[in-house]
């Protein structure tokens, strides 16, 4: 393609270029910087780093490989400590039955491979006998996480087979009682796994069961890494911001929820900060942040804090959360659509999507719905200074949750985009906060979905800072 000047670009992504093309071919070189297969090796290397919870080990394994990165692309980056919150990181687990023999049937070994243990569940190991009842000293097998045993009273070791994905392949991630008090460890299974359990009490087997797991639960602090990209010179006090929560959440695997969405914010990172410097693109407008949140929620809560007795002005958000793999459907959705805040950088975000709707690269469906909460976006834009003022806080993604669900058209919104109808039917994950939250299952499945979304969000930002922050040098005369 053709080169173009940054004055061209300046003002085509300003609004007032004099020519549609020119803007266009300058985005789809732009766009060509983000990279599905480097997005795609990212998310692997998150997830052998562990669940990457914040305040563990791994949490700061993927810190420091967070550093790296941020660093090798020359961007400054500083770490923020948060506030001091109970932490669990499982370090490594075994379980596996001992089924008797019988004189009609041999004794055998069965290997619960799928078993993950729950969240905060104590460090133990040992041999109990497994039972459907809660005995003292005995494995318990149930279908749902029974409620709290009393020290003591507890069973050695639960297992719980009736919490699964839909078709029962893969166990769900839970959370007991936040703390080290919780008495005996709790492991999810398979529906495969506890029918053979099952089957063998069933038959009069006794059924043994041989466990160890190795967890630390602390007090411990999550950690922010927060990388930024120079606006121009003299270019006023105030940034937007690209975030994903980088832990797991669930404690499990964390692939989609939410390697995807840290893969995100580090292509849109690599993409314009290598724009600017071949000269493609103009230094951004005003100053741009990439931040990783070590822990969902209470990072974003304690990062809006920090901002704020800095007097740093926040100008937008866009957050990116379960953004590498939709089980039934192939589109990108963007949401809350329905708050007056968003207004403008959505439409900047919806005219990307039109205008490169058919080119490699870009998304052929997308969908804007209504708020669902949830996320980290929402922690910016329930806060008082972004209802006031009003600012931008949007979350891109192409699933949400467990299961799909259909949510009413917001007023004067667009809703699917390729049809008319009143309401918006919104894709789901069907690993989601499960053992098969891996790359196998999701994002190497789907890997277009985060360059689309790194592209569309790159290019809509970049439309927004320049048509609502202008400098002298691009403002319309």
């Amino acid at each position: 393609m053709p080169a173009c000047s940054p004055w061209l670009l300046l003002l085509a992504l300003a609004g007032v270029a004099p020519e549609r093309e020119p803007r266009l071919e300058v985005e789809a070189r732009v766009a060509q910087l983000v990279s599905e297969q480097r997005a795609l090796k990212n998310v692997r290397e998150l997830v052998q780093l562990g669940p990457r919870m914040g305040g563990t080990a791994s949490g700061q394994r993927a810190v420091d490989w967070r550093e790296r990165v941020f660093q090798a692309l020359s961007l400054p980056t500083e770490v923020i400590d948060g506030n001091e919150a109970w932490s669990h990181e499982e370090l490594g687990w075994t379980l596996r039955a001992h089924v008797a023999g019988t004189p009609s049937v041999p004794a055998r070994v069965i290997d619960l491979d799928r078993a993950w243990p729950y969240g905060f569940s104590p460090g133990a190991s040992g041999r109990a006998a497994l039972s459907l009842e809660s005995i003292e000293g005995a494995a318990r097998l149930c279908e749902r996480t029974p409620r709290r045993a009393k020290r003591g009273r507890a069973p050695a070791v639960i297992l719980v087979d009736g919490q699964v994905t839909p078709g029962g392949g893969w166990p769900a991630v839970r959370h007991l009682r936040r703390g080290d008090d919780n008495p005996a460890p709790v492991f999810g299974l398979s529906s495969a796994g506890g029918a053979a359990l099952r089957a063998a009490l069933s038959a009069g087997q006794r059924v043994e069961i041989e466990y160890q797991l190795s967890a630390r639960i602390e007090r411990s602090r999550p950690r922010t890494v927060v990388a930024s990209l120079a606006g121009r010179p003299g270019a006023p006090p105030g940034f937007m911001l690209f975030c994903a929560h980088g832990d797991s959440d669930a404690g499990g695997p964390g692939a989609n929820d939410n390697g995807s969405g840290e893969a995100i914010v580090v292509e849109i990172a690599t993409a314009w900060s290598r724009a600017v410097t071949a000269g493609l693109l103009p230094a951004p407008v005003r100053e741009v942040r990439f931040a990783i949140w070590g822990s969902e929620i209470a990072s974003t809560r304690h990062y809006l804090e920090h901002i704020q007795a800095a007097g740093s002005p926040l100008l937008g958000v866009v957050n990116f959360d379960q953004a590498g793999f939709g089980s039934t459907a192939d589109l990108l959705f963007i949401e809350p659509d329905e708050l007056p805040g968003n207004r403008a950088l959505l439409e900047h975000l919806l005219a990307v999507l039109k205008e490169h709707q058919g080119q490699a690269g870009f998304p052929q469906r997308w969908a804007t719905n209504a708020s669902q909460g949830g996320t980290d976006s929402y922690v910016f834009s329930n806060s008082p200074g972004f209802r006031d003022l009003p600012r931008p806080a949007l979350t891109l993604y192409t699933s949400a949750w467990d299961h799909a669900q259909e949510l009413a058209r917001s007023a004067n919104r667009p809703g699917e985009s390729w049809n008319d109808e009143d309401t918006v039917h919104i894709d789901y994950d069907v690993y989601y906060h499960s053992a098969g939250d891996l790359p196998a299952n999701t994002t190497d499945r789907e890997p277009w979905n985060m360059a689309w979304i790194a592209r569309v969000a790159l290019l809509g930002s970049a439309r927004w800072l320049e048509a609502e922050f202008p400098t002298e040098s691009t403002a319309p005369r």
